[in-house]
């Protein structure tokens, strides 16, 4: 079962200056899902994760959470140092960087000029599915710069980014955490320990 959240619904709510509203809303579709009949609950997005400790308890559903599929395929990687790409929300926030952190790896995010470039390139142009060569450039710059300050790979830590790049375009290692997440959720399908 699939609840899409409407784009403008989801980052209004995120933006208000009290999580209250956004909160409220993933309970609510969480519990409509449980009430389908869901035997689990995935936020299928990465900057959602920063609202899922006040959200999951309200739910009452195992959690498979993209942050943390990330994070083990990280510490199986073992890499030490990792980039961070993702809206201002995910590279600003704290989930990434703690959640590795736990487990000895260091997060390094862009500088701020490039981190609301790579969010405003998901913005405006990913999340409507519009991929350009320039653009594409701009990721690969900014992967480069973090790999010569000793970034051993680079979590796409937006579900759109592997729109316009992936392990083909660079040379260090790439978590993709949309696929990373859907390996996560099929694993979980096929664990008959549940």
């Amino acid at each position: 079962m699939l609840h899409s959240l409407n784009q403008f619904d989801f980052t209004s709510r995120a933006a208000q200056a009290s999580p209250a509203a956004i909160e409220q809303l993933l309970v609510d579709k969480g519990a409509r899902l449980k009430a389908a009949g869901a035997d689990v609950l995935l936020l299928c997005a990465n900057g959602a994760h920063r609202f899922a400790p006040a959200v999951l308890p309200r739910i009452d559903l195992p959690f498979i959470s993209i942050v943390e599929a990330t994070a083990r395929r990280v510490q199986a990687s073992h890499l030490r140092q990792v980039g961070l790409l993702g809206v201002r929300q995910t590279t600003a926030g704290r989930f990434y960087h703690d959640r590795l952190a736990a487990c000895g790896v260091d997060v390094l995010t862009p500088d701020a000029a490039d981190k609301q470039l790579i969010h405003d390139i998901i913005y405006a142009e990913l999340v409507h599915n519009r991929i350009s060569a320039g653009s594409k450039a701009v990721f690969l710059r900014v992967i480069r710069q973090l790999a010569l300050r000793d970034a051993g790979g680079v979590i796409l830590g937006c579900t759109e980014i592997p729109l316009i790049v992936g392990q083909d375009d660079v040379d260090i290692p790439v978590f993709d955490t949309t696929q990373i997440h859907c390996a996560a959720a099929v694993a979980f399908a096929f664990d008959d320990r549940h």
